[in-house]
């Protein structure tokens, strides 16, 4: 797939051939449901990880540059971030057929999701069972969020990261996934640790921004496999020991899978999903998938842990990506948290719903910051 114009564009205009940021230049950021004129997009390089392309990863942000009140700060997961190489070559292990038709390994395949995420591919689906017009992004820079949207280009639901949370290397043909990785580094920015925000700031370019940031908690926001973003950086607390995790106020869940482990037992129709669940979870199944992957459900996490934040669910009966006993028992939570969590079943044969909805995205956009 081509990369989009305006991709281009910023690449060209902000970096150099080596992904060191030469400048952070300031564009306007304007889909056909944005409303403010002083919407902008500014792109980062994350010079601590390359994707597995050998380019560098990419994160952007956009806010209203006019705004003085602090803004609340938002983390957004795109969707589509699932793939695999079915056999690696050993010279060249991003070779070779893939799960999906396109790989997924790739900055431009990221940056162009990003985009399609922020309604500015016109014409193109990188998944043609979604619907991305943008209204989730404009709703969220309308009601004067500062938001992230972290690319992720290594195919592993947001779960994988060194040390921690690896991924199987021989498996993948010597290729480290390192989706958790760029979304816990997101969360900096909110760190507790002032220095430690501080620090992080300054290292990617955030320290110029114009904009007063609310550092006093963050919002996540996951659309597809990026739902599954918020249990991770929840339970990457835990296994890491960090202290310094910014308190979450309000979480958006749009067709996402929640408990994997329903997709791995002997169903010939899930093995495929399946070998690849096994290549990003390689310590919770034996080879059979037998062990339990759902310890990093949302579900599990609070169902141990409680919930504290408010919970949007929207998700479809009729979606042909996510199983209903892969949602259903977080929707069940529903009648233990009936002030905190809300859920909607469209009902409709699609996948991902609030992207292509403006009253929707700015209803949850308004409950998840808390204003309604």
């Amino acid at each position: 797939m081509r990369v989009p114009a305006l991709f281009t564009v910023l690449l060209a205009g902000c970096f150099s051939p080596q992904g060191e940021p030469l400048e952070f230049e300031t564009l306007p950021f304007e889909n056909a449901y944005t409303q403010f004129p002083d919407i902008v997009l500014r792109p980062f390089t994350f010079d601590d990880l390359l994707c597995p392309d050998g380019e560098p990863s990419v994160f952007y942000a956009v806010y209203r540059e006019g705004l003085t009140e602090p803004a609340p700060i938002v983390l957004f997961f795109h969707a589509g971030a699932f793939d695999y190489v079915k056999t690696p070559e050993p010279t060249d292990p991003l070779a070779g057929q893939h799960y999906q038709e396109d790989s997924r390994f790739t900055a431009e395949w990221a940056g162009n999701k990003v985009f399609e995420t922020f309604g500015l591919l016109p014409g193109e689906a990188i998944d043609e069972s979604e619907i991305n017009e943008g209204t989730l992004p404009a709703a969220l820079a309308d009601a004067g969020a500062f938001t992230l949207y972290p690319a992720n280009c290594w195919g592993d639901l947001w779960h994988n990261e060194d040390y921690y949370s690896p991924n199987d290397w021989n498996a993948d043909g010597a290729v480290h996934r390192q989706g958790r990785f760029l979304a816990w580094w997101m969360t900096r920015i909110a760190s507790t640790d002032a220095a430690e925000a501080t620090e992080w700031r300054a290292r990617y370019g955030l320290d110029t921004l114009t904009v007063p940031l609310d550092a006093s908690a963050v919002h996540i926001v996951g659309l597809g496999e990026g739902g599954r973003a918020a249990a991770e950086l929840l339970r990457r607390v835990r296994d890491a020991g960090d202290t310094h995790m910014p308190p979450v106020n309000g979480v958006i869940m749009d067709s996402t899978m929640d408990k994997l482990f329903a997709l791995t037992g002997n169903d010939p129709a899930d093995l495929p999903y399946k070998t690849g669940l096994q290549r990003i979870f390689p310590e919770e199944t034996d080879g059979l998938g037998t062990d339990d992957i759902g310890q990093y459900s949302l579900h599990r996490w609070i169902s141990e842990r409680g919930l504290t934040s408010t919970l949007q669910l929207t998700w479809s009966s009729a979606d042909p990506q996510v199983p209903d006993d892969t949602i259903t028992d977080l929707i069940g939570l529903q009648t233990v948290y009936p002030t905190l969590m809300t859920v909607t079943d469209v009902g409709t044969t699609a996948h991902v719903f609030l992207n292509n909805d403006l009253p929707a995205a700015r209803r949850a956009v308004t409950r998840m910051l808390g204003e309604e």
